[in-house]
């Protein structure tokens, strides 16, 4: 067992966590019911190549262990021989990985990038509690997203996040939301209460959706790396996700005024979104299989759904969030 996992004590409120594929065929099996033995993959097996998932494991009896990463390999939950990663948010692309974490000290918490044995490469510093990670498909760009003012978010609606882009080869800071421009309609946009989260990246990793919450509001903007820019999309986006074919978004719709969501998707050219075939109240940033499928968690479980809404969700691994689709 990992340093980081006997010391970290996991009580995150989370912004956005929580038809299927025939190589996700194992509802019955958890990463934690794999034996030591079968999670060490000796040999070139231990490289992500071949994998369908990464996820972070879920243990439902004692919180302090969860976190630990393994992968879907065949159908079956396996852990990378010598990678000791445990996250509370994780996510990679094209070689380069996010973990956002407690620190290995126990006080305070951390980012590590990571390569495609899930061997360190960087450790960054973290001004909060972490809540989303994501890495843009080419692998060049992470963004962060933490908490920085206590766990407050399912509380009386206020808190207070900072979102930061990252470049993942360096490690330095790239740019940090809340200095964009924003504008609506057209219209400059501006207020005291901007707060970003659940950055999407489009294939050229320039371009990038995330959730501005605002005077009650919480928009979906696209925004412009380069020119320091975003504008408004529509109301009521939480979470973002971008289709690979990059013509929807998958993303999390608040029910009334609650704290709960539903999962729905986006067309980006004409605005008009539908719900998908799972109904429960779902907390997660969702991940995009292929163009045609969801893979996402429960908090407790990982399921897939179909994104045009037809058909009906699948358990297809156990104890575990925060998939990660390779």
């Amino acid at each position: 067992m990992s340093k980081r996992r006997k010391q970290a004590l996991v009580a995150i409120t989370v912004l956005c966590l929580g038809g299927g594929l025939l190589f996700l065929v194992l509802a019955s099996q958890s990463p934690n019911q794999v034996t030591a033995d079968a999670r060490s993959l000796p040999g070139p097996s231990t490289e992500l190549a071949g994998s369908q998932l990464i996820v972070r494991t879920v243990d439902r009896e004692d919180p302090r262990l969860n976190g630990e990463v393994f992968v879907l390999k065949g159908g079956h939950p396996r852990r990378l021989a010598g990678a000791e990663l445990d996250c509370e948010r994780v996510h990679f692309a094209a070689g380069r990985g996010l973990c956002l974490a407690t620190a290995e000290t126990g006080i305070g918490y951390q980012a590590t990038i990571f390569d495609s044995s899930l061997q360190e490469l960087d450790e960054l510093q973290l001004a909060g509690l972490p809540s989303r990670a994501r890495v843009s498909k080419d692998g060049k760009l992470g963004a962060m997203t933490v908490f920085v003012n206590g766990h407050a978010y399912l509380g009386s609606g206020s808190f207070s996040t900072t979102t930061t882009i990252v470049d993942m080869q360096t490690g330095e800071q790239v740019a940090n939301l809340e200095s964009f421009t924003v504008s609506k309609e057209g219209k400059p946009l501006d207020a005291v209460d901007f707060n970003f989260w659940g950055v999407t990246f489009s294939e050229d990793s320039n371009r990038f959706f995330a959730t501005l919450r605002t005077e009650g509001h919480y928009y979906l903007v696209e925004g412009d790396l380069a020119e320091g820019t975003m504008r408004v999309l529509r109301d009521r986006v939480e979470c973002p996700s971008l289709s690979p074919d990059g013509t929807r978004i998958a993303y999390k719709s608040r029910i009334g005024d609650e704290n709960r969501w539903q999962l729905k998707v986006l067309d980006l050219d004409t605005l008009h979104a539908h719900a998908i075939a799972d109904r429960r109240p779902i907390d997660d940033q969702v991940e995009w299989l292929d163009d045609d499928t969801l893979v996402y968690s429960d908090g407790l479980d990982v399921y897939t759904a179909s994104a045009d809404g037809g058909g009906r969700p699948r358990l297809v691994l156990r104890d575990a969030t925060s998939p990660t689709a390779l």
